[in-house]
């Protein structure tokens, strides 16, 4: 049942950012919630910390990046989603670490190609980042429901 609540407030933040390029802000902290419900007797809670670092060592690099390549001062602004970064740390209890380094990679491949692809039929300005970080999550909740593993390190 909580799966289920999960991959409702997934399929939520996909259809907001796609639509309004923008999510609802109680979208993360719910996910959040959520996927700390359906991990609960499994949780590994340095995972879950080396998760949580691991994005803000990603996002504290590009706000840097930003800084020097593009002399702003403002990410969120101009160039990354508020909302993109409380989705990928409100999905880190669903992974175990090594795992969620190959899952934020694969997706974020995935969400450069799915962003070219529909760039091909209508021009985008942005990248609807946590609506592809959300059908990824969903389709890996999904493998996993039905033991499905998708990478070498177990989940």
């Amino acid at each position: 049942m909580i799966l289920l609540a999960v991959i409702l407030i997934l399929v939520s933040i996909l259809y907001q950012d796609f639509r309004y390029r923008e999510i609802w802000w109680f979208t993360p902290p719910l996910l959040l919630i959520g996927g700390l419900i359906y991990n609960w007797e499994t949780l590994n809670w340095q995972h879950f910390l080396f998760n949580f670092l691991f994005i803000s060592v990603v996002i504290s690099f590009l706000v840097v990046y930003v800084r020097i390549r593009f002399k702003s001062s403002n990410l969120f602004k101009d160039y990354f989603g508020l909302g993109d970064v409380l989705v990928l740390l409100a999905i880190t209890p669903l992974f175990g670490f090594p795992f969620f380094i190959y899952f934020f990679t694969c997706s974020t491949i995935i969400s450069l190609i799915g962003y070219l692809l529909f760039s091909l039929f209508k021009a985008q300005k942005s990248i609807p980042y946590a609506g592809y970080i959300s059908l990824c999550t969903i389709a890996f909740l999904l493998l996993v429901q039905y033991k499905i593993t998708p990478f070498i390190y177990p989940v």
